[in-house]
């Protein structure tokens, strides 16, 4: 009986391994690979949930030609065209956020900061010491060049001396601080050409409008200092988590970047060095 079934079974496979030719093959891959890399598109819209709508046209297309309603499927097939036409004008900011004006960031040729976080929370803390406030920008996968103003360009590899050095003498409070989560500092006293606030932020909540806008189009993060009452504040994904610890920050940070300190930094925070022999240290 067993073997029945297993020969049963292995001349199905084998008719309908034959059924197929090599250039079937091919146009499924093709139409697979066409239909799934659509789908992960119109996913990472995160104004309007079009995927579902997409997996029922598709259904739709689908269940006409199985149940052979030969006219309702030539209709959707013929306007198939169209109907993609409609989906690109569903998802028509985030195909001009990815297709048109930002592109994966490609690796810069200097070498970055190995634990860049722990370095702009280092520079926080300057600026805390001084009450300074401090509003930073770390761009994470999507570019933001097209869209922000510099008035000192770096492109340089973040480092402890020279964020303090031009935070402390050049930086503006009213502006924000351009980072990479490559470990690159872009610049400083930055803008958003598009702002409900141009040119400068004139109190320590005018940056708000701006950081929800702009990190629910894209995976940014914008981080404020309050140099008054050392806090944190934190815009992602469109929300402000305010009056935050550093410690918060930094984790709710790490939830939207990926980030793994190096592992002579793991366990001592924020530039914390080892203190060692301290059982004999005299009281």
């Amino acid at each position: 009986m067993i073997q029945d079934l297993i020969k049963l079974g292995t001349s199905s496979f084998s008719s309908f391994i034959t059924f197929f030719t090599w250039r079937d093959l091919l146009e499924i891959v093709a139409l697979s690979a066409f239909f799934y890399h659509s789908a992960l598109w119109l996913k990472k819209d995160r104004d309007k949930n079009v995927l579902p709508t997409f997996y029922g046209f598709l259904v739709l297309l689908l269940g006409t030609h199985v149940l052979q309603l030969t006219t309702l499927s030539s209709v959707l097939f013929i306007c198939s065209p169209v109907i993609a036409m409609l989906f690109i004008l569903m998802h028509e900011q985030t195909l001009q956020r990815n297709l048109i004006s930002l592109k994966n960031i490609s690796l810069p040729q200097e070498k970055p900061s190995d634990d860049w976080l722990s370095c702009i929370m280092r520079g926080t803390l300057s600026m805390l010491t001084h009450k300074k406030n401090m509003l930073i920008l770390i761009e994470y996968t999507d570019s933001l060049s097209p869209y922000i103003q510099l008035t000192d360009t770096l492109n340089v590899p973040l480092t402890d001396g020279l964020l303090s050095l031009l935070l402390l003498r050049l930086y503006d409070p009213h502006q924000f601080c351009w980072i990479t989560s490559t470990g690159i500092l872009r610049g400083i006293n930055a803008h958003f050409k598009a702002s409900w606030h141009p040119d400068s932020y004139q109190t320590k909540n005018d940056w708000v409008d701006d950081a929800i806008a702009y990190t629910a189009k894209t995976d940014a993060v914008m981080l404020f200092v309050d140099g008054e009452h050392h806090l944190y504040s934190i815009a992602l994904n469109g929300t402000i988590t305010e009056n935050i610890t550093m410690e918060q920050a930094r984790q709710l940070i790490t939830k939207q970047i990926p980030y793994s300190a190096p592992p002579s930094q793991k366990g001592y925070r924020h530039g914390a060095t080892q203190q060692k022999n301290l059982a004999h240290r005299s009281p």
